[in-house]
């Protein structure tokens, strides 16, 4: 018997089971409705009977099919013809070796039925000691097995700072979107170089045409995809090199790594980048306000030489630090700063303010402030995103 006409005979089964309870229900002159009342189930979307009528007897538990054998006042001898018709079908192929090498039957010693059971017993094949591999048989096991994966990790981390490095040495600006593919696919190879480095160089090569093929679908760039899978070779050379595949870490770190979410177990580059614009522009702007005291200092003690009341100094100290703005929001030789300094000149200031000290106000602070941009840091780019 094959393992098709199996199939034939448990639809078979099923079909016959499902006529029969049919039969059964319509000679005890009951309803769906009133067998799912017996069996404390009225509700219309929690009949069971119709399920097991249309052939849902296989997924149904035996609880559920003696509460409707009782409601309908029936039982298991109803059912034996249907029974018995399946279980005398031959058993498939397939399924036959373990029905051989099921347990033997009990009988009773001194009779010639226990020396048939012993010859059967002596032409079975020996048995054969399994080894258990549940974690909670072996907590050896298990714990080899965190260890494993935290090991692989490890290999991830370390992949994205060779990732960043190759990525930065290509001038690839970091709020690119093609950064972010080229990465991705980065990412991929690597995982496929390490899934396979124990396997044979054709399984291997095979992988790659097939990541390959999914990168030109995706649209990826020919030598975008020939760059990363550049960067995933040098790195696992490297790896490769110096024995890092088998490394493990201990016991208790693997478990820390473990504990977390996959996305906070590694370091991106995505990460790397936003961690270097954010150092860039802390530093940016320390510098900035550093340097911006300076021209606003300096129109200041333009305006303490001119020996004016307080009155008039503190309309002073304002013209100063509008001064220091003009300086540090507009770059020299530019239209920009050649409007801001015609309104300047175009304010109505205050009679008691002199016009000659507030001229020389604005062209020291200008002056100061451009000697001092050389020794600004590089401004950050945009903010990767």
């Amino acid at each position: 018997m094959t393992g098709t006409d199996g199939e034939r005979g448990k639809k078979e089964l099923v079909g016959g089971l499902s006529r029969r309870l049919v039969e059964l229900r319509k000679r005890a002159g009951m309803t769906q409705q009133a067998v799912a009342e017996a069996m404390g189930k009225p509700r219309s979307g929690k009949m069971p009977a119709g399920r097991l009528e249309r052939g849902r007897v296989e997924g149904a538990s035996l609880v559920t099919l003696v509460e409707y054998l009782r409601a309908i006042r029936a039982g298991f001898g109803d059912l034996k013809e249907v029974l018995d018709r399946y279980t005398s079908l031959p058993i498939p192929e397939a399924q036959r070796k373990w029905a051989e090498a099921a347990p033997l039957p009990r009988v009773s010693s001194g009779g010639s039925d226990l020396e048939c059971v012993q010859r059967r017993a002596a032409a079975l094949p020996a048995k054969r000691e399994l080894c258990s591999r549940s974690p909670k048989q072996e907590p050896e096991l298990q714990t080899l097995r965190v260890r494993r994966r935290a090991g692989y990790w490890a290999l991830r981390r370390l992949f994205e700072f060779y990732l960043h490095s190759g990525l930065n040495s290509a001038s690839m600006p970091p709020y690119v979107r093609y950064r972010r593919i080229t990465a991705a696919y980065a990412r991929r190879v690597f995982n496929a170089l390490y899934r396979t480095h124990r396997a044979k160089a054709a399984k291997r090569a095979e992988r790659l045409a097939r990541l390959r093929a999914s990168a030109e679908k995706r649209t990826l760039a020919r030598t975008l995809a020939e760059y990363a899978e550049a960067i995933a070779e040098l790195a696992y050379d490297e790896m490769r090199e110096h024995d890092e595949f088998d490394w493990m870490p201990p016991e208790g770190e693997a478990r820390a790594v473990m504990s977390l979410k996959p996305k906070h177990r590694v370091v991106t580059d995505f990460q790397m980048c936003l961690a270097e614009w954010a150092d860039v522009s802390s530093r940016y702007n320390d510098a900035l306000m550093l340097i911006y005291e300076r021209p606003h200092k300096a129109a200041l003690d333009i305006a303490e030489s001119a020996r004016c009341d307080a009155r008039t100094l503190i309309r002073y100290r304002g013209a100063a630090l509008r001064a220091a703005n003009i300086a540090r929001t507009t770059v020299p030789d530019t239209p920009r700063r050649k409007k801001s300094i015609g309104d300047w000149h175009a304010t109505d200031w205050p009679e008691e303010l002199d016009r000659r000290v507030l001229e020389r106000m604005l062209a020291v602070a200008l002056a100061t402030w451009d000697s001092l941009l050389p020794t600004l840091p590089p401004a950050p780019g945009p903010r990767p995103v």
